[in-house]
């Protein structure tokens, strides 16, 4: 512990040391994974949204992969090797964008990219989807998608990525 002077110094003030182990505490070296002292220190509710949308499309895909391959199974269809093969992809995709929404909520900068990146991809697809019997599950991926990526673009949410 240092000490405090208790006379008065001929210099002036501006020629004094400062005391900063007193005054204000020292500033502790960045530690690999933590934030840096001029990044916000709490996740804004814009990258809170994005994370829950992003883990709602999560719970969906993962639930789709695992229904399209448990039928595949059950019902032996003829291509039984693709269509099982399809639904272990949608199912991987729904697990991986589910680590995705969780980086998001931490405010990981590796999360963004990716996130963004699948948002762009489900546009197109969820605009295939829109004919036919499948128009509610395209306009529920269209809405997500343009709602994940507004959020996710937002000025609060791109302060926490930036160095």
């Amino acid at each position: 512990m240092s000490r405090r002077r208790t006379k008065p110094s001929p210099k002036s003030p501006a020629d004094q040391p400062v005391d900063r182990s007193v005054d204000q505490p020292e500033e502790q070296p960045a530690v690999a994974g933590s934030r840096p002292a001029d990044r916000p220190g709490r996740t804004p509710a814009t990258l809170h949204a994005a994370a829950a949308v992003a883990g709602l499309e999560a719970l969906g895909a993962a639930a789709a992969g695992g229904w399209l391959t448990v039928e595949a199974i059950i019902t032996r269809t003829r291509g039984l090797g693709i269509a099982a093969s399809a639904g272990v992809f949608v199912l991987a995709t729904g697990v991986g964008l589910g680590f995705l929404a969780w980086g998001l909520l931490r405010g990981r900068r590796w999360s963004r990219g990716p996130v963004v990146a699948i948002q762009l991809l489900m546009l197109p697809l969820g605009y295939e989807l829109l004919s036919g019997s499948t128009t509610v599950v395209g306009a529920a991926m269209l809405v997500a998608a343009i709602l994940t990526l507004v959020l996710v673009l937002a000025p609060p949410s791109t302060a926490v990525f930036r160095e």
